[in-house]
């Protein structure tokens, strides 16, 4: 999952921008700051600076970028990798374990088999695929700022996708049209991008949680 392995390129590098980020992945920017939200989300420690100087970084305070880890980094990390896998379907986090393996076998094995022994994931609808036809058409969308058209029981909406939300009912999709809405990501039959153009100041999910119409 290529958000894993932006945790570690920044973990060998220390620092780096989203510009030189969206070089070495081979993806556009937007995706990069996506990722990175995502990490974040995860409870990673990732700092942004802005300005000339700035970039992307892990907090200072993160023993782990300085070449060492703690039992608690262990934890946390070995945490959020489980639990990505865990919620998404087609993540595979096997080859990013590996590589935590070759940097100490024994804390990393240890902190794994107990983790997975005392905290159990049952979700009753596991469903949500990052990877699916329809994501992939928002993903292009979100990357070039354009709207779509989708299908929401048979019923049609052209909208501008702002980003992903994850809830505990599942995944959304946070996006407007008319109003703002979140609509839930396995509601969505069908995607496509369109030529619309939207003009409208946005607002940030996490500022205009209580204005949303809902579509689960």
């Amino acid at each position: 999952m290529r958000l894993l392995e932006i945790l570690f390129y920044l973990l060998k590098n220390n620092k780096s921008t989203t510009k030189e980020l969206s070089k070495h992945f081979n993806v556009s920017m937007k995706t990069i700051q996506r990722d990175i939200d995502k990490l974040t989300i995860l409870g990673i420690p990732i700092v942004t600076h802005r300005g000339g100087n700035g970039g992307i970084e892990l907090d200072k305070d993160y023993t782990i970028h300085k070449g060492f880890m703690t039992i608690d980094d262990y934890k946390s990390l070995i945490m959020s990798l489980y639990i990505s896998e865990k919620i998404f379907k087609n993540v595979n986090t096997s080859s990013i374990i590996e590589k935590m393996l070759m940097i100490d076998s024994k804390k990393v094995k240890y902190n794994l088999d107990k983790l997975k022994s005392c905290f159990v994931i049952d979700l009753e609808n596991n469903d949500i695929d990052i990877f699916n036809e329809v994501c992939i058409r928002i993903n292009q969308a979100l990357d070039a700022g354009k709207a779509i058209e989708i299908i929401v029981d048979e019923k049609k909406y052209e909208t501008l996708p702002i980003s992903y939300i994850l809830r505990k009912e599942g995944m959304f999709l946070y996006c407007y049209s008319d109003d703002y809405m979140l609509i839930k990501i396995n509601k969505i039959s069908q995607s496509k991008i369109i030529d619309k153009v939207i003009n409208k100041d946005l607002i940030e999910y996490i500022n205009n949680k209580n204005d949303i119409k809902m579509i689960i």
